[in-house]
């Protein structure tokens, strides 16, 4: 068991990108003081859980940032997985509502019974499992989907992930300063208007004000891969003096 670490199951964000699997899309696998949690099942999630050396049985617990394909296209392949097939329901799915309910839920129908509960995320919810806590922060900005800051709490660590949205002044209040870990979804390099993603510009605006003790990009575009994320990890770093690391396939962080 990788206790307190984060393993990148993919690093690749945008369309182009993640539909041509220029970098792979399986999300992340938390392990917080010995909960396992799958974050964002994308595409290719089921693969590279095992790829990684990983087993869909062990995860306690499913969490989906929001309903868009490249952040939840295989959670009925991984919930199908890790249940058996529905002989043994996973704990708890944690996720917008948009996710589970309306006319076009993401989880289909059949598979709800391979989860015993589902606990929907949204500002200042804080959910309770095991020995963690697993707390909604800030509503983001992200067309057709609704989609909050997450943040995962032990009683030593804190980790806290930003997921997709357009940066706007309200999220430099509600995320927790001085994490120990701080994931940011930097999908481009410079701001970009016609686009509700954070560049590289905002995630160093909200370095600033928060200061984790480490910071990790991810989730790169294709203009993102042209700048390069390790020089721009590397930018972040002398601009903040604070530790930020560019994530890559396959990547795991201890913290």
């Amino acid at each position: 068991m990788l206790k307190d670490s984060l393993t990148f199951l993919g690093t690749g964000g945008g369309r182009v990108v993640v539909f041509r699997q220029i970098r792979q899309s399986g999300g992340m696998w938390l392990n917080i003081d010995g909960v396992n949690l799958l974050i964002d099942p994308g595409p290719g999630s089921l693969v590279r859980i095992f790829e990684n050396g990983f087993d869909t049985r062990d995860i306690d617990v499913i969490v989906v940032s929001h309903r868009h394909l490249d952040h939840c296209a295989d959670l009925n392949s991984v919930v199908e997985s890790a249940s058996e097939s529905k002989k043994n329901p996973k704990d708890i799915l944690v996720c917008p509502s948009d996710v589970i309910e309306g006319d076009d839920p993401i989880l289909l129908k059949y598979l709800r019974e391979a989860v015993k509960e589902y606990r929907y995320i949204k500002e200042n919810v804080e959910i309770s499992y095991k020995n963690i806590k697993i707390v909604g922060t800030v509503k983001h900005i992200h067309q057709g989907a609704e989609t909050y800051g997450i943040e995962f709490h032990s009683k030593d660590k804190k980790v806290v992930y930003v997921p997709c949205g357009r940066f706007y002044e309200g999220m430099l209040e509600g995320y927790s300063e001085n994490a120990d870990l701080m994931i940011f979804n930097t999908t481009f390099p410079v701001e970009m208007d016609d686009y509700y993603h954070l560049s590289a510009q905002d995630v160093e605006v909200m370095l600033k004000k928060y200061k984790p003790k480490k910071a990790v990009i991810t989730h790169f575009s294709i203009a993102m891969l042209k700048a390069d994320p390790e020089r721009i990890a590397a930018r972040l770093s002398r601009k903040t003096g604070l530790p930020v690391i560019a994530a890559y396939d396959g990547m795991r962080i201890d913290f």
